[in-house]
């Protein structure tokens, strides 16, 4: 294990950045071959080879059918679409990005946001959720944030309680696993992202999965345009199919996919471990029998016991060449896209979302990295301690 990074050796600004997200794409000698044989034959959309191979790995892999995208965001509206979700409401987190309730409104149904549990897992919570319920409910769409596994065992019994449909925003958890298996079958259908700043990303895309046959038939169909047999539409479609470049790249990160999650999990405890021994820091945390791939650490900052709040924090990591991000600050409710729905009751929500900053974790994140994070919130810290006293900015 590389040796902690002693605080004082910190240099403002004299370090390498230390972005929020670190793409790692294979060389290109690794899938030039395959990538030139596409150009060559011109078969470099419309479902062609590479495309077709990496749903069958990726099938394989999840245990679960699976369709892939040009993207997630389309992944997931076409998902709702083929799920029946028209009109009425759907239950959403508020701790999400803004993706979520925007797929809901656009397939012509109302998003009603949820509070979160209050445990650092930032999962959508079953009892919240259940007070939401009306007759106008249609469905419970959950949110995986930072890869964390939703409650899928409550949500299920719920959507099963009330006859609603149950659909999982999965976007940054591929490779997460509950007791072992893979998620990706635990719901209705769930969907993915491979956008580059996922840890499995094939520069744009994604994918949804099912074991409902009619539901994936139908995702088939409205991805090509509605198109069922030949040019006849049984419905209004989009344009949702993968490039062969993406399937491609999908087909070789594949390769090398399970020792990128173990190098994220063996990061995220070392930084854990480093980070409980700075007061005012909640890190984010992961139910039992839950591996999360943790696309980013979240730590919730309590600003009177830190000693500065979460702005200023950022600010002093970034001086330090270390860049986080407010994830996700503002909650949904907050935006001005759903401002009627700003006065909701969200307690958890909104004190997760006003003082939580989301750390990196890479594929090839380092020991010294972990470290040299920990390193510089500490040192932040303590400059805090040692200046002017900063007064609490948190929103309750």
């Amino acid at each position: 294990m590389t040796a902690a990074v002693p605080l004082d050796s910190l240099t403002p600004l004299a370090r390498s950045p230390l972005h929020i997200v670190r793409p790692r794409f294979p060389r290109t000698e690794q899938f030039l071959d395959a990538f030139e044989k596409a150009l060559e034959t011109g078969q470099v959309t419309n479902n062609s080879r590479w495309v077709v191979e990496f749903e069958t790995r990726l099938s394989e892999y999840l245990g679960v059918p699976t369709l892939v995208f040009c993207n997630g965001q389309i992944g997931m509206m076409a998902m709702l679409r083929a799920a029946g979700i028209t009109g009425g409401e759907v239950i959403v987190p508020a701790f999400t990005f803004s993706a979520t309730p925007h797929a809901v409104k656009w397939v012509g149904a109302e998003p009603v946001f949820a509070d979160i549990l209050d445990d650092m897992t930032m999962r959508l919570d079953p009892d919240d959720v259940e007070r939401r319920i009306t007759d106008r409910t249609v469905a419970i769409l959950a949110v995986d944030a930072y890869g964390v596994a939703s409650d899928y065992a409550s949500l299920a019994r719920l959507a099963e309680r009330y006859k609603l449909k149950f659909l999982v925003d999965s976007a940054p958890s591929f490779g997460t696993r509950v007791n072992g298996q893979l998620v990706g079958g635990c719901a209705d259908a769930q969907m993915f992202s491979f956008h580059a700043t996922k840890a499995f990303a094939t520069m744009e895309g994604g994918c949804v999965c099912t074991h409902d046959t009619e539901l994936l038939a139908r995702v088939k169909a409205i991805r090509n345009f509605g198109q069922v047999e030949g040019a006849d539409c049984h419905e209004p479609g989009l344009n949702g199919k993968m490039l062969e470049i993406s399937a491609i790249i999908g087909l070789e990160q594949l390769k090398t996919f399970e020792q990128s999650i173990a190098t994220r999990r063996h990061a995220v405890e070392r930084m854990r471990i480093g980070l409980s021994r700075i007061p005012g820091l909640l890190v984010g945390q992961e139910p039992a029998g839950v591996q999360t791939n943790w696309l980013y650490l979240p730590v919730v900052v309590d600003a009177r016991e830190f000693g500065m709040d979460r702005d200023t924090l950022a600010s002093a990591l970034e001086k330090n060449n270390v860049f986080v991000r407010k994830y996700y600050s503002p909650p949904c409710h907050h935006l001005t896209a759903y401002n009627t729905q700003r006065e909701v009751n969200l307690a958890v929500t909104e004190r997760v979302a006003y003082n939580v900053i989301a750390l990196p974790v890479y594929n090839d994140m380092t020991g010294e990295e972990c470290d040299l994070i920990v390193a510089a919130i500490q040192y932040a810290r303590r400059s805090a301690l040692g200046g002017t006293t900063h007064q609490s900015q948190n929103r309750t």
